[in-house]
């Protein structure tokens, strides 16, 4: 039955499972392009999984809940490689590895806090949305799909969000 999902409301847990299991080493692959370990990339795969579990109520296509858990993967993978540089877990030829092959910003300590405090500062809503846009990369009709909300609402939200932390950090003479 893989392929053949006759998604009607919501993921069923058989649903899940073979996704899960179909996409697996497609996601350790991935992965492992961050770490080169198994491993982490094990670990990564099972928060995205995690992931996907907590959001199946309100996925019912099978190729957005694959593209989902690829999105997350990658999202975990940056997380835990932020973690790492702020921690100084992750020695610099690894580091210079990650950014070169992935293309990944590095982003000042100083500015990113700031950032992160302007985003604390907005809605609980407004940071959800902002973060899902910003953060896990998801365009507006997949926000508007998981959280149930219209298209043109996330639209505003994300937009309102987006000019409250210009204004911050305006403010905070970061721009």
């Amino acid at each position: 039955m893989v392929g053949a999902f006759a998604f009607i409301g919501c993921m069923t847990t058989i649903e899940y499972e073979e996704i899960a299991q179909r996409m697996r080493p497609r996601l350790v692959k991935l992965g492992g392009t961050f770490f080169r370990n198994d491993e982490q990339a094990a670990d990564a795969v099972q928060e995205a999984l995690l992931r996907l579990w907590l959001l199946r109520e309100r996925v019912n296509d099978e190729d957005y809940a694959e593209a989902l858990l690829i999105r997350m993967t990658k999202n975990v993978c940056v997380s835990e490689w932020r973690r790492r540089q702020k921690h100084g877990m992750m020695s610099i030829e690894e580091s210079s590895r990650i950014l070169s092959d992935e293309g990944l910003p590095m982003a000042d300590d100083d500015n990113q806090r700031l950032l992160q405090a302007a985003i604390r500062t907005l809605s609980p809503q407004e940071q959800q949305l902002f973060r899902m846009r910003q953060e896990m990369g998801m365009d507006i009709p997949q926000i508007a799909a998981v959280t149930g909300l219209l298209p043109r609402s996330v639209s505003h939200v994300v937009s309102v969000a987006r000019s409250k932390i210009v204004e911050q950090l305006k403010r905070k003479g970061i721009l």
